[in-house]
């Protein structure tokens, strides 16, 4: 368990944050630009020192303002992927990642880790000869070569295009699993929420405004009895009684009908990030007979 509780001032905004990472899951802190997201993996990280408070990990401090505790970046035992990737433009991609590599047995660690990740074959490669989306790749691969405790994501596919970023997701998830690392997400698209988080803390101007899972935060209630597709929309079909509305998830179209009325309500747009939910009571299900 990662115990987080900061304090933190600046001329304009203050940060003033208290909550808990589960050991082994994936935490998304979520909320609009300029909330504190990244300011608090910063402090977290040790790259900035808040004015108050406490950083722990199981029984180590990372800080704790009132002992006059503050370890450096290098004593965390933490991967950092920044949103702009911050690869070092002047090594390879065999050497990026080596970067992050301890111990014996580089050379097949190396190995695994770029095929992990479908780089086999760009060893040689540098950051400026990759696509934005092999650039993120590299630089989440390096920042999990070092096996950390704590794995910090700083929005790391928002400059992405949708397809990169979709698959990306999937990637992202697939590798988190394998490695079984504790992750901190920072992110303000509530489809990648539903498709990488099991927790989500909310913030607003600085401030924790809610925590749960992401039916709890977004939704306001515990949903264990019904459906959940989060996706985006991706078409809306409307006359004076209903509506139309047709949402991407993954691969799969999902068309769901509603009141226009509740269209205007929510303002829904096309590219909307949206959750369709359903009671499992409501579910019907029909087998398909084929013709012998």
């Amino acid at each position: 368990m990662l115990n987080i509780s900061l304090q933190k001032t600046w001329k304009e905004f203050s940060l003033d944050v208290t909550f808990e990472i589960p050991r082994g899951k994936v935490t998304a802190l979520f909320g609009p630009s300029g909330a504190g997201k990244s300011s608090i993996l910063r402090i977290i990280s040790g790259l900035e020192m808040a004015d108050g408070g406490m950083v722990s990990h199981r029984k180590e401090v990372w800080f704790d303002e009132a002992q006059r505790i503050h370890l450096p970046p290098q004593q965390r035992s933490i991967g950092f992927v920044f949103q702009d990737f911050a690869l070092f433009p002047h090594l390879t991609v065999e050497r990026n990642v080596a970067y992050g590599i301890k111990g014996k047995n580089r050379l097949n660690e190396l190995k695994d880790l770029i095929s992990l990740v479908g780089l086999s074959g760009y060893e040689s490669y540098y950051p400026a000869q990759l696509s934005g989306g092999q650039k993120q790749r590299v630089a989440l691969i390096r920042a999990l070569a070092r096996k950390p405790d704590l794995l910090l994501l700083d929005e790391p596919l928002s400059a992405l295009d949708w397809e990169t970023r979709r698959q990306l997701q999937e990637d992202l998830k697939r590798i988190i699993k394998q490695f079984q690392v504790t992750t901190l997400y920072v992110t303000h698209d509530v489809t990648e929420v539903y498709k990488l988080a099991d927790y989500v803390v909310a913030l607003e101007s600085g401030k924790v405004v809610k925590q749960g899972t992401p039916e709890e935060v977004f939704l306001g209630k515990k949903l264990s009895t019904r459906i959940q597709i989060a996706g985006k929309v991706v078409d809306i079909e409307s006359d004076s009684i209903m509506a139309a509305v047709t949402v991407l998830h993954d691969d799969q179209y999902f068309k769901t009908l509603i009141d226009t009325e509740e269209v205007d309500r929510l303002n829904l747009k096309v590219g909307d990030d949206v959750v369709i939910g359903a009671k499992s009571s409501d579910v019907i299900l029909f087998k398909v007979l084929t013709q012998s």
